[in-house]
């Protein structure tokens, strides 16, 4: 596994190395989501192959969001943060 380093901006923007985009497939806009596990960051993009994966796993019930949506609402909450 290699190590990459980054450093925080005065925003809290941080940069994911290049060779992690192109390995990952990520791409300008792409949705993600941080969880914190014992102290470290998990930063899981929602990628295409993420959702081919969860895919018919979590199945909203009736009248309730997809876990995607929410995820998609939830980026659009922070971007307008962000232009504040």
């Amino acid at each position: 596994m290699a190590t990459y380093r980054t450093v925080i901006s005065s925003k809290g923007q941080v940069v994911v190395p290049a060779e992690l985009r192109e390995q990952l497939g990520l791409k300008k806009g792409t949705p993600a989501t941080w969880t914190e596990e014992r102290g470290r960051l998990v930063l899981t993009p929602i990628t295409e192959r993420l959702l081919d994966e969860i895919q018919g796993f979590l199945k909203p019930g009736p009248g309730e969001p997809s876990m995607v949506e929410e995820l998609f609402k939830e980026r659009e909450r922070e971007r307008k943060r962000e232009k504040q």
